[in-house]
């Protein structure tokens, strides 16, 4: 055990400087971006408890760094608790950007709260502290008492708590989804699938917290603090390079998808001098939608705007001055799919040209030049169009012709 306990002040030491270093970075590149400033946000609460810790380490003061604690004990559960629902404001903020204000947050905050404040005044009520249990066998002992048995449910209720968020969160995912393949030609540094694996380090998380709550030995710390280096890194880098498709404050005013599109809708009308059309110009539009696509196919195959892999939906108001919404609607009644799957298609189809006919380019390469995001993406969708013919194979069946 003593070998775990020397490596115990490095591994602390070590989350301090990744969570205070990773928290100034995102605010130095945060300046417009609120996912990345509320990111940085929790990223500095947490590292502020390591260098509480640290300090503690280093000057001796056992009550400080929290090497060891006793069983459930009270501090540790709700400042824990409240830890643990701070990380999971990050990915709400990503899928409803702009939603989440202090007024908000408070309101997400005040079961916590209560749960919290009502322990502590039964506890005063009935004239007692919180009871300090040093072994299982001791909290076993006194499970009867509320002062011993409520704090289970304390932990239950956090269980509870975080479901409730990860279903707020999750259950926005397919808009988000459908919202970027309306607006975008390509997923790079927009798509969310990676929060995925931020919900499962947050579960990794909270599964080391209750460990280290019903034993905390020092196995449990170190578990815990490798577990919390390794989520936060991950996160950092995603974070640092996640774009967000939406305007910063699209979801101030709702949740509800449908109300902020509304209100998106009608910001973009306005600001559009040049829109002829409005949305009592229903009937208007619908006739001009063959004449749109006829306009907007010519200027693919003339211009090739698609070649840039930062094409996306309201650069085609360049030729048509239209809003979000009509330029999207163009898309999905006139040419029957999204935007994005549209812009696929011609590049694929440029793609199928060149590596036919231009031999000397990389199959890599030849990614890049029509416009996807990387080789990688590449491949798999000229794959996936293919029903399976790899962009080599393509190329080698061409050549055999």
């Amino acid at each position: 055990m003593s070998d775990y306990t020397n490596i115990l002040p490095i591994l602390i030491t070590m989350a301090a400087v990744i969570c205070m270093g990773g928290a100034s970075l995102l605010f130095m590149r945060g300046q417009n971006n609120r996912s990345r400033r509320l990111l940085a946000g929790i990223m500095s609460t947490w590292g502020i408890v390591y260098v509480v810790r640290v300090v503690g380490m280093l000057s001796g003061n056992h009550d400080l760094d929290f090497t060891r604690i006793d069983v459930a004990a009270t501090f540790a559960l709700v400042i824990g608790n409240l830890y643990l629902i701070i990380l999971l404001l990050y990915p709400l903020e990503i899928v409803r950007p702009g939603w989440l204000n202090l007024k908000r947050t408070g309101i997400l905050l005040l079961p916590y709260v209560l749960i919290t404040l009502f322990y502590y005044v039964v506890l005063y009520l009935l004239g007692e502290k919180p009871l300090r249990l040093y072994t299982m066998d001791q909290f076993a002992e006194h499970i009867g008492r509320f002062n011993v048995w409520y704090r289970l449910l304390m932990i239950l209720s956090i269980i509870v708590y975080l479901a409730f968020l990860f279903r707020l969160t999750w259950r926005y995912k397919e808009f988000y989804r459908q919202w970027c393949r309306n607006n975008y030609s390509n997923d790079k540094n927009i798509n969310i699938s990676w929060l995925r694996q931020y919900g499962i380090g947050v579960v990794l998380i909270g599964a080391a917290y209750f460990w280290l709550l019903l034993d905390g030995n020092t196995y449990c710390f170190i578990v815990h603090n490798l577990t919390v280096q390794c989520f936060f890194c991950y996160t950092l880098y995603k974070g640092l390079f996640h774009a967000n498709p939406y305007t910063e404050d699209f979801f101030s005013y709702t949740l509800d998808e449908a109300e902020a599109y509304r209100k998106a809708e009608l910001q973009e009308s306005q600001s559009l001098a040049n829109n002829i059309y409005s949305l009592s110009n229903e009937t208007a539009f619908l006739k001009k939608i063959p004449a749109y696509c006829d306009e907007i196919t010519n200027w693919m195959i003339s211009k090739k705007p698609f070649l840039n892999p930062n094409f996306k939906l309201m650069d085609v108001s360049e030729i048509l001055p239209l809003n979000r919404t009509y330029l999207s609607r163009v898309f999905n009644e006139g040419f029957g799919d999204s935007f994005s799957n549209v812009v696929r298609d011609y590049r694929i189809r440029e793609a199928e040209e060149m590596l036919t006919n231009c031999q000397d380019i990389p199959v890599g390469q030849v990614g890049e030049l029509c416009g996807f995001s990387s080789p990688s993406a590449f491949h798999r969708t000229f794959a996936q169009s293919h029903n399976g013919l790899t962009p080599n194979r393509y190329r080698k069946q061409a050549q055999e012709k």
